[in-house]
C-alpha cells in the first residue's frame, strides 16, 4: 500500500510520524508492502529544517516541502477553474515540478482536513481512498470541514471521483473517548508513541529542543484573536503575570506575531512548540497559560505529559472566542483524563485567575 501524507503544522506532523512509525515497524493494521511519502506545507518557522532532517534519515521515501501560493488579480476565477480541471497544471504552476510525477502513484491519501492541495493530490490519484488524522481538539467536536470556497471547484472534484471528501474511510485520533462528532464508526485510535522512537525523534530534532537559554516555570502561549474585546482581556491577564516576570517565557503563535508589550523573555524565534516539548525538563510541573490554545493540550495528547494548564476563555464573550458547548465538553473530558484533574484551571473571574497563579506557585515553585 502506497501512502501520501499531507500536513501543515508540527502537531499534524507528529501524528503523521507516529502513524508512519507504527505502520512501518509495529505492524499497525498489518498493511502489505507499506511505503509512504510526505508533503509538508511551509507554514511555520523550521519546516525547511524538518524536511531536510526527514530526507536525510529516509523516514519517508520522499519528503517534499511546498509553499503557500494563491490565485490573485483579474484572472483569479479563470485560474481557479483551470486548477480544478487540470491538477497537473496546478501542482506544477503553484508548487513544484517534483509534484507532477505523483499521478496514479498512491493507494491512500492521508490528511487532516480539506485543502486545495489535498484535493489536487486526490485528483491525480482518483482511485485512492481517503484517510484523516486529527489536527487538535477541534477534530473531536466538529464535523470534518471539507469546504472549498468555489462551488464549481467542489462540483468538478465530486464528478472526477464520483463522490466527495465526506466519503473518507477512517479518522485517526489520539484519544477516541474524546470524540463527540459524526461517524464514530470510522474513528480509530492512534497507538501511543513508542518511547524509544520518541528519544530518537528528540535526537533528530535537537535543533528545536531549546526554548530558551534558561529554565522557566510559566509559559505564556500567545493566541491571535483579531478583535478588540479579547485583545483588551489578554492585556489585562498579561499584566497579572508581571510579578512573576523573571519566571515567564513568552511563546509566540507559530503563524502570527503578537505584541510582547511588557517585555517578557521570548522563546527562540525558530521555535516549534510540539517538538520543543520533547526537550523540556519536568513538563509535569510547568504551567501553560492561554485563552484556549491547542498548544496547552499538546503535551498530554502527544506525549502523555501532564503540565498545569490555565485557560481564561471564560473571561470573555464565548461567541467572540468561538466557544461552544461541545468545546467545553471536550475540555471537561480532557481534564478528567488527567491523573490529577485539578491541574486544569479555568477561572471565571480576574480574581480567580490571580488565585490560580498563586496556587500554582504555592504548589510547585515555592514548595
Amino acid at each position: 500500500m502506497r501512502y501520501i501524507y499531507y500536513c501543515n503544522s508540527a502537531y499534524q506532523l507528529l501524528n503523521v510520524l507516529n502513524l508512519n512509525w507504527h505502520r512501518k515497524y509495529a505492524g499497525f493494521e498489518n498493511i502489505d508492502n507499506y511505503e509512504a511519502d510526505l508533503i509538508l506545507l511551509n507554514a511555520f518557522d523550521g519546516a525547511k529544517d524538518i524536511i531536510d532532517i526527514l530526507e536525510n534519515d529516509k523516514t519517508f521515501n520522499r519528503a517534499i516541502l511546498i509553499n503557500k501560493k494563491f490565485n490573485k488579480g483579474r484572472l483569479h476565477g479563470v485560474l481557479t477553474l483551470l486548477d480544478a480541471v487540470s491538477p497537473s497544471f496546478y501542482m506544477n504552476n503553484k508548487y513544484s515540478k517534483e509534484l507532477t510525477d505523483i499521478k496514479n502513484r498512491y493507494d491512500v491519501v492521508c490528511f487532516p482536513k480539506f485543502s486545495t492541495v489535498v484535493s489536487q493530490i486526490w485528483n491525480l490519484n482518483p482511485d485512492a481512498q481517503l484517510e484523516l488524522y486529527e489536527e487538535g481538539l477541534g477534530t473531536y467536536h466538529l464535523d470534518i470541514p471539507f469546504v472549498s470556497n468555489s462551488r464549481l471547484y467542489r462540483r468538478i472534484s465530486e464528478i472526477k471521483h464520483n463522490g466527495s471528501f465526506y466519503d473518507y474511510q477512517r479518522l485517526y485520533v489520539i484519544n477516541k473517548d474524546f470524540y463527540m462528532a459524526d461517524h464514530i464508526e470510522r474513528v480509530i485510535e492512534i497507538p501511543k508513541f513508542n518511547k524509544e522512537y520518541l528519544y530518537e525523534l528528540k535526537d533528530k530534532m535537537n535543533v528545536f529542543n531549546k526554548l530558551a537559554d534558561r529554565d522557566f516555570h510559566i509559559f505564556w502561549l500567545s493566541q491571535f484573536l483579531n478583535n478588540v474585546e479579547y485583545n483588551i482581556m489578554v492585556d489585562k491577564m498579561l499584566q497579572e503575570l508581571i510579578p512573576y516576570k523573571d519566571d515567564v517565557l513568552f511563546v509566540q503563535h507559530p503563524r502570527k506575531y503578537v505584541d510582547n508589550k511588557y517585555g517578557f523573555e521570548e522563546a527562540n524565534k525558530k521555535q516549534i512548540w510540539e517538538l520543543q516539548l520533547l526537550g523540556m525538563n519536568d513538563v509535569d510541573n510547568k504551567l501553560f497559560v492561554s485563552i484556549h490554545s491547542t498548544a496547552c493540550f499538546s503535551a498530554k495528547m502527544l506525549f502523555d505529559q501532564e503540565p498545569y494548564i490555565l485557560l481564561f476563555y471564560k473571561l470573555g464573550d464565548y461567541e467572540v472566542a468561538h466557544i461552544t458547548d461541545e468545546f467545553e465538553a471536550i475540555v471537561d473530558r480532557f481534564a478528567k483524563s488527567y491523573r490529577n484533574p485539578d491541574k486544569i484551571m479555568i477561572p471565571e473571574t480576574k480574581q480567580e485567575f490571580i488565585d490560580c497563579l498563586k496556587r500554582y506557585h504555592n504548589e510547585v515553585v515555592d514548595k
